[in-house]
């Protein structure tokens, strides 16, 4: 189970409420509990009991909004802090904003600023900008509960079926130096260069399926364009054109301080600071090894199932598709 710490000014009280009571079946799960200063008791010394959960959480929520920046031990003692401790690979922090505000350039340590960072909601739009803040602070939830589900430690978590047998595929991770590990199917969990593998391989499917498909879709109408370019070794932009008009772009791409362990897909503009996305193919770890699950579930088209490589690319196409249909009428 995550340990959370939410920071929060508060002015935003409400809003802390508010998310506190859609994390609750999150919390139900097994896969988080929170804190927040709200939670201190009487006689408890402010400032170091604060830094002390801050040191021992695992995932920050970070609310954001003027109020939030306008606190001085809100910015220094815990934000700043926070994005310290994910640099070292102690924990991982999630802004979520709350309200407009100009939080996008805001300097977070070593020359980094929070727009380098993916931000909840969806797209970063504010809480108070959905019609809906129900449907606002579920889909802070819900990828919050993904992010989780994907994390070594939620996987270990889980109760484990009982097997049959070890697959070829999952035996042949056993130590061969033992004879006692095969006979129990015990098998060694996937590593972070598993993981890097694996995500490498997806990205690579990924791009060549689009680059495939792209040549069949400009050939099948005269009146169509297409265009992909490589951004770097882990980024791809794909655009469409008809009659020379964009009429869809998607950027895929993987890694990064937030979800270095997904595909992630943004639609309409090529993305270079990587601050927010449409949908992402988290890596998770099942029964039969590792496997791109699901993603954002507010997408449009939601993956089933645990996919590999091919059939992430193939998602991932597919949701390009939709994407096109939709802006053209």
């Amino acid at each position: 189970m995550a340990t959370g710490f939410i920071s929060y000014t508060h002015v935003d009280s409400h809003f802390k409420d508010q998310l506190i009571r859609h994390l609750a079946p999150i919390r139900r799960e097994g896969l988080i509990e929170v804190w927040h200063d709200g939670m201190l008791k009487p006689g408890e010394h402010l400032d170091p009991t604060v830094q002390a959960a801050l040191a021992q959480s695992d995932l920050v929520l970070l609310l954001i909004s003027s109020d939030f920046f306008h606190s001085e031990y809100c910015y220094e003692q815990e934000m700043v802090r926070a994005f310290a401790r994910q640099r070292e690979g102690l924990a991982r922090v999630v802004p979520i904003i709350l309200r407009p505000c100009q939080w996008m350039a805001v300097p977070i340590g070593e020359g980094q600023r929070l727009s380098d960072f993916v931000a909840l909601p969806k797209d970063g739009l504010p809480v108070t900008s959905w019609s809906d803040a129900d449907a606002a602070y579920n889909d802070v939830a819900g990828a919050i509960r993904e992010m989780l589900r994907a994390t070594p430690a939620a996987q270990a978590a889980k109760p484990v079926p009982e097997r049959e047998a070890p697959s070829p595929a999952e035996g042949s991770r056993s130590s061969p130096a033992s004879g006692v590990a095969p006979m129990l199917a015990l098998n060694a969990k996937p590593t972070d260069l598993d993981r890097d593998r694996f995500l490498r391989m997806g990205f690579s499917a990924t791009a060549d399926l689009f680059e495939r498909n792209l040549r069949e879709l400009k050939a099948s109408d005269a009146r169509i364009e297409t265009d992909l370019e490589r951004i770097d070794s882990r980024t791809f932009v794909a655009s469409v054109y008809l009659d020379g008009n964009r009429v869809g772009m998607i950027s895929i791409w993987h890694g990064g301080d937030m979800w270095q362990n997904a595909l992630c897909i943004a639609y309409g503009s090529a993305v270079s600071a990587r601050n927010t996305m449409n949908d992402w193919l988290a890596i998770e770890t099942g029964q039969h090894g590792l496997a791109f699950g699901a993603g954002n579930v507010g997408a449009r088209s939601r993956a089933k199932g645990p996919l590999d490589a091919d059939q992430a690319a193939t998602y991932c196409w597919d949701s390009f598709l939709d994407h096109l249909r939709s802006r053209i009428k």
